[in-house]
């Protein structure tokens, strides 16, 4: 970074193990990070001392996005943070979800409106709000899904609040522009997050027949396609996406039989 002030970039969705990497590689760039989390709190706790030993500043913030008020206190929390002239915002990573489920035949009206809630209306919000305390040159960078691109009846109302949220990319991008601003989303596909299904063999067979490369992604690679997208490296790129799923999106898979994920799952669906 060449700015004099210290940028400052909001991630949603710190504890994951796609967040965590996020946040030590924009770390390691020279980004302090304001981190919000839902759970894990001792993953949280080693995290910041990851992100100080890199020369980085972390202030952390449990909150869960299911309640709209959340969104409010994380922008009153980073507008106390940019009080100091030395702070600038400079990214937002919207990269919390709820994952797995519900199915088309399972959904009810408040497992619907949780998915939105967290997927689609938390970062809607919370784009609207802290771009407004941006800088011009800022960045946003949302997560979408592969899984909003091939047919997912058993991960419906996930999949559909990937697709509006990368509708929300596309329109906010002229908007967002007039303030300097870009805005992008990017695609992983099945990604070792370190969850106990990835050691199944079956359902990682499973998971590598989507992608026509081959194999899972590893947190890191996302966590370089978020990097540049922040920084000033795709600062001709905005309102679109950067599909790093190892072509999972094209639809192709070499296995035919469907594996359901979320009765799979022993672990809370957690973000």
């Amino acid at each position: 970074m060449t700015d004099e002030a210290r940028p400052l970039v909001v991630l949603t969705g710190a504890s994951g193990g796609i967040g965590r990497s996020v946040a030590l590689r924009l770390a390691s760039e020279g980004y302090d990070l304001f981190c919000a989390f839902h759970s894990r709190e001792p993953q949280i706790r080693n995290l910041r001392s990851e992100i100080l030993s890199l020369g980085a500043r972390c202030d952390t913030f449990k909150c869960d996005l299911i309640q709209s008020s959340s969104v409010r206190d994380i922008v009153t929390r980073v507008s106390y943070l940019l009080e100091d002239p030395q702070v600038q915002l400079r990214g937002l990573v919207n990269c919390a979800a709820l994952l797995l489920g519900p199915s088309f035949e399972t959904a009810t009206e408040k497992s619907f409106d949780n998915y939105v809630a967290v997927n689609v209306r938390a970062p809607f919000f919370l784009t609207q709000q802290l771009a407004r305390l941006m800088a011009p040159g800022s960045s946003v960078v949302n997560f979408s899904s592969a899984g909003a691109h091939f047919s997912s009846p058993g991960d419906i109302v996930y999949s559909m609040s990937k697709a509006a949220l990368e509708s929300m990319t596309f329109h906010a991008a002229e908007a967002l522009a007039r303030k300097g601003i870009r805005v992008n989303a990017v695609i992983p596909g099945f990604t070792d997050n370190g969850h106990e299904l990835f050691s199944d063999p079956v359902v990682r067979k499973h998971m590598e027949s989507h992608a026509v490369l081959g194999d899972v992604s590893s947190p890191e690679t996302v966590a370089e396609a978020v990097l540049f997208l922040i920084s000033q490296r795709s600062s001709r790129t905005t309102g679109t996406t950067l599909d790093v799923s190892g072509g999972s999106t094209l639809g192709y898979r070499h296995a035919k039989e469907r594996i359901s994920l979320r009765q799979k799952s022993h672990v809370d669906r957690q973000y």
